[in-house]
């Protein structure tokens, strides 16, 4: 993009800045806790310089809105008990202060000068024991992904969310990931309930209010899974306050984005919330034949007819429109990554991918009595997808390539059913939280793919439409009415598994004694990868699968803890196209590790530290087949081995801090070629880290003025292609903010030095370029 567009925008953004005057405001919100980790309901909450009052809610959450900024005193009561910290109010944003808990806080009386923007730290997870338990008491790796971070970093999707995160990196250009050594392409879940992948788009984030990575298997809560690690993206939920954002984006490649919400109460009596978030992006891309358009609407509902039944309904339909890219191209005798332009695609004129994505969630909570809770979550998950893509077929020479054609249409629908009791009960001195559940999970697929070929030119069973250039490549649109159905591949591209079911019956207690918290669990999971019992093809997996953890609490607010977990993942409905020319064995995985938690700096930095082994035996990886990309093979055994470090939180209070490094090693130690073992596995950097800081100006001239600075270090890691590997990159970034009122400007910089570097490849034909510097815009109105 030009300067003086740039210029341009800027000078849009900011020309409102000087329109409005009216006393900068901004609000606060948080929640109080019991120490057993209950939401406590009716405490009185107050502000005194700003005078306010409130009390909690059911669910023990309070906040106040369009208070003075400036510094304040939170003030939590009640008929025995007080606690007092200073805050500082934000501008024209919303501070939350996270969970005071009584017992914890309460007894400290301590004064406790919170972050005056939104922190990065996030200290409780409901992904580790499938209820809402503080993170230092969880005895497993878990990274999150704050509403905070995914603003300031300007991010409507999963795939550039997951980047700050700990021994996450991109395994490809597609919709997977590399965590902790190992591909993970298996479905995210959304609010613990498991939805779908299909593979070559990436979800949307609009209403999306966090992100949570449970590191290595988690099979005892969740099923099959990812060996090493489990995503999870938690909803916005409705608030009884009415508040309303509305945000612009423009940016490099005619970047532009619009993107909104708005929630409150639907009645006179707060028992009936609502929220809706919608957007719509569109980008040009800077590499060829590129160009791609989304668009989410998602509305949500809350319903609280009384003090013990609470009803959440979450909906959301998503549509994006692009092409099918497989990356970059490169030549026969040169591997050399820049022998081919970083823009080369070879997707034709006409050529597209659409898809539409339906997830429709509800849950439900109701407390039989003050210690036995139940809950129950229903997930429908319904995509369409068609495609029609020119990809690669052969070489037809050093420079040129064959094309292939295919069409598909690819239909999935996925139910998942998750009901569980909790109950609070103590024997003697100890505390237990026992959870006991039954899950169902059933996905179905209909596919529908041809492929097509010119006979006359090329032959019959070719499969090949036509050449192209890969050092002088021309766009213009190929006559594909002409194009002749063909018989090449049509039945081995067609998707294993098509229909899948699985379910599983578990119990959990969380046991706590004086400093020490042990979390014991089971499960029994039954896998079938068909409807039809009589399929003797039918993949059929019975798996017990234990976990035991232990913690113990040097201080409040410092764990250390020990864990062992095994997971499965036999072979499922993926939308990636597999196949295997062996029979598919089952996958397991087996997690040790140790680590330490700790908040830290008067609780304001959340720092983890974590150590651990996983060993996966009969794991699936592409078999390296430049004609049939979709060949994969077992290898044996692989062992990833590593070390991981986070910190997130405040440093002061108006300085911010996200970033985190990880150390893994993963090696082939089994395989059926004797020269493998040893090797160190495809796109698995052995180092990386990120990072990003955020200074914000609380007094003065530049009072509301953010700077902001990130990075992103990635080793060389190899490829499926002998010998081929993807060079180690350090990226830098930059940003800044500037809040007036009800308006926020930002401006965010990435790749400062305008680095060329690959993320990820599967060979020297399937690799993708990462973006040249751009920029990005935005301005913000909160009503």
């Amino acid at each position: 993009m030009k300067m003086k567009f740039i210029l341009q925008i800027i000078l849009f953004c900011l020309m409102p800045i000087y329109l409005t005057a009216q006393n900068a405001r901004g609000n606060i919100s948080g929640r109080v806790m019991s120490d057993d980790l209950q939401p406590v309901e009716g405490l009185k909450v107050s502000l005194l310089k700003a005078s306010k009052n409130t009390t909690t809610d059911a669910e023990g959450f309070f906040a106040f809105y369009n208070i003075r900024s400036g510094a304040d005193t939170l003030v939590v009561s009640s008929a025995d008990k007080i606690h007092e910290q200073i805050v500082e109010i934000p501008i024209n944003n919303t501070l939350n202060v996270g969970e005071i808990l009584i017992g914890k806080l309460f007894k400290q009386l301590k004064e406790v000068r919170v972050v005056g923007h939104p922190s990065y730290e996030t200290d409780y997870s409901t992904l580790g024991t499938k209820v809402e338990a503080y993170s230092l008491q969880v005895p497993q790796a878990i990274s999150t992904v704050n509403s905070a971070l995914l603003s300031d970093k300007m991010i409507i999707n999963l795939k550039d969310a997951v980047d700050n995160v700990a021994g996450v990196s991109q395994y490809s250009g597609y919709d997977e990931y590399t965590i902790r050594g190992f591909r993970a392409e298996n479905a995210r879940l959304i609010n613990g309930l498991r939805g779908y992948n299909t593979t070559y788009t990436n979800p949307l984030l609009l209403n999306i209010g966090k992100i949570e990575i449970l590191k290595g298997p988690s099979s005892t809560l969740y099923g099959n899974g990812d060996p090493g690690g489990t995503i999870n993206m938690i909803t916005k939920k409705p608030l009884k306050n009415t508040v309303a954002d509305i945000e612009l984006f423009a940016g490099s490649w005619e970047h532009f984005r619009i993107q909104g919400g708005i929630t409150g109460a639907l009645d006179n009596k707060n028992k009936f919330l609502g929220r809706l978030n919608a957007g719509y992006d569109q980008n040009k891309s800077f590499r060829y034949q590129s160009d791609g358009k989304s668009w989410q609407i998602a509305p949500s509902f809350s319903f609280f007819p009384n003090d013990k039944l609470e009803v959440n309904a979450d909906f959301s339909i998503s549509a994006v429109y692009g092409v099918l890219d497989r990356g970059q191209p490169g030549l026969t005798d040169n591997d050399d990554l820049k022998a081919t332009s970083k823009k080369l695609n070879l997707s034709q004129p006409g050529d597209y991918l659409k898809e539409t994505d339906i997830a429709s969630t509800v849950s439900v909570k109701y407390k039989i009595t003050g210690d036995l809770h139940f809950n129950l979550g229903y997930l429908n998950y319904l995509t369409r997808q068609k495609v029609a893509n020119h990809g690669f077929e052969s070489y037809a020479s050093n420079d040129s390539v064959n094309l292939n054609y295919t069409t598909w249409k690819y239909n999935t629908a996925t139910n998942t059913v998750s009901a569980f009791l909790t109950y609070d009960i103590k024997t003697g001195p100890f505390s237990h939280r026992l959870l006991g559940g039954y899950d169902f999970v059933h996905t179905s697929v209909d596919l529908n793919q041809k492929y097509y070929e010119i006979p006359d030119r090329f032959g019959d069973g070719s499969g090949i439409v036509g050449r192209f250039s890969l050092l002088q490549p021309q766009y213009a649109k190929r006559h594909v009415d002409r194009y002749k159905l063909s018989e090449y591949d049509s039945e081995a591209m067609e998707v294993d598994g098509e229909r899948y079911y699985t379910q599983g019956i578990y119990l959990q207690d969380m046991i706590k004694w004086n400093k020490w918290i042990l979390l014991v669990g089971i499960r029994n999971e039954c896998y079938r990868s068909t409807d039809d019992e009589d399929d003797e093809e039918a993949i059929k997996q019975n798996v017990f699968l234990p976990r035991i953890g232990l913690t113990y609490l040097l201080q409040s607010n410092i764990a250390v803890y020990a864990t062992f977990n095994k997971g499965f993942d036999p072979f499922e409905a993926a939308g990636e196209l597999q196949i295997f020319t062996d029979k598919f064995k089952p996958v397991t995985s087996q997690l040790f590790e140790v680590g330490l938690k700790s908040d830290i700096i008067q609780n304001r930095l959340s720092a983890s530290l974590a150590v651990y082994q996983i060993t996966l035996d009969n794991v699936a990886v592409n078999a390296n087949d430049l004609s049939n990309p979709n060949l994969f093979v077992q290898q044996g055994e692989n062992r990833s081995r590593g070390v991981e470090i986070e910190l997130n939180g405040n440093i002061l209070p108006n300085f911010s801090l996200s970033t985190s490094y990880a150390y893994n090693e993963t090696k082939i130690t089994k395989s059926r070629v004797p020269e493998e073992v040893g090797t160190i596995a495809n796109n698995a950097p052995g180092h990386t880290s990120n990072g990003l800081l955020k200074y914000s100006f609380a007094q003065g001239f530049l009072r509301g003025l953010s700077l902001l600075g990130g990075y992103t270090f990635v080793s060389k890691q190899n490829t499926l292609q002998k010998n081929f590997t993807l060079p180690a990159y350090f990226l830098l970034d930059a940003g800044l903010q500037y809040s007036y009122q009800k308006l926020t400007l930002s401006v965010n910089i990435k790749n400062i030095a305008d680095k060329d570097y690959w993320y990820g490849a599967y060979n020297n034909v399937y690799k993708w370029a990462g973006m040249p510097r751009n920029i990005m815009a935005g301005l913000k109105y909160t009503l």
